[in-house]
């Protein structure tokens, strides 16, 4: 080949946009171009001689590993996103593609990977997503994320012929605290109840917030009266404990409605019915209780 062409070739991998990571069959790091230095950290001279797991999450070292073989054995490369490890310690994401380098004899003699940075873009997604499904103030799923969640339950019970509980949860008092001391003052009463409501559960359960001072609470595998009564009532008691936010104490409470799958019914809007208009009961009957 031209010396020329060769010159170029040299210049061009150097300062190549992407990370141009080169290999022996063993792993270990033998050429990297400035674009690696950037992504990863490590300078030219510190890259050289190294394990390319320098460059990978350690516990993702195995998983990655055994992709890439797999693939490049069977379609001769291999493309995908990782997460990566910089030399700072902090964990980022690339687009990745891995081709293996081979001899005049077609023995593999090392791989070429060429990588690119996307953690912000996975970044953005993520929060696209948790935005979507995720409620701001609390951070517990919102309405959209429980109703899928729902759905799917609905379709493994009758699957497995299995139960679960669904929770309707109301602050009592909350407008009269709410308008008497600002929203910013209430948003902190709501953030302290979402806490709070996450304490006696399972990490099987759900507590999702679906708008003003409504929380949905999902039992999974369990219709037991006894036991849901217990559990309601450690609910109301937990969440009627004083406590103290911007230096005042704030009493609380919250009423109760309790619905069972296939009991109170084998639909979302039959379950969240009878939920609701068993704390509504609850309401009116003397707050601070529960009704199925």
């Amino acid at each position: 080949m031209d010396l020329k062409i060769l010159e170029h070739r040299a210049k061009a991998f150097d300062y190549i946009f992407d990370a141009v990571v080169v290999t022996d069959a063993e792993g270990t790091i033998i050429d990297w171009n400035i674009g690696s230095e950037l992504l990863y950290g490590h300078t030219k001279e510190e890259a050289i001689g190294q394990p390319v797991s320098i460059l990978h999450v350690p516990e993702d070292l195995e998983c990655v590993t055994t992709l890439i073989l797999s693939a490049v054995e069977k379609f001769g490369k291999w493309s995908g996103e990782v997460r990566y490890l910089h030399k700072d310690g902090h964990i980022g994401w690339i687009e990745s593609m891995c081709v293996p380098i081979f001899n005049d004899n077609s023995q593999m003699i090392g791989a070429l990977g060429i990588n690119r940075d996307i953690t912000a873009r996975i970044e953005e997604t993520k929060r696209l997503h948790e935005r979507a499904h995720f409620d701001e103030l609390t951070q517990l799923p919102n309405r959209y994320l429980l109703l899928d969640r729902l759905n799917h339950l609905i379709e493994r019970s009758e699957r497995n012929k299995s139960t679960f509980a669904l929770f309707y949860i109301d602050m009592d008092g909350f407008k009269t605290i709410n308008d008497s001391k600002g929203h910013a003052f209430g948003d902190k009463v709501l953030k302290e109840t979402a806490s709070r409501l996450l304490q006696p559960i399972r990490s099987s359960d759900t507590v999702a917030r679906i708008g003003g001072d409504e929380f949905i609470i999902i039992l999974e595998n369990t219709s037991d009266k006894d036991d849901l009564s217990n559990m309601a009532e450690a609910i109301i008691k937990r969440i009627s404990e004083p406590c103290r936010i911007d230096g005042e104490e704030v009493q609380m409470g919250c009423s109760v409605g309790i619905a069972t799958f296939p009991e109170s019914g084998t639909t979302i809007d039959a379950l969240l019915l009878h939920a609701d208009k068993g704390m509504y009961k609850a309401k009116r009957k003397e707050r601070g209780t529960y009704h199925f």
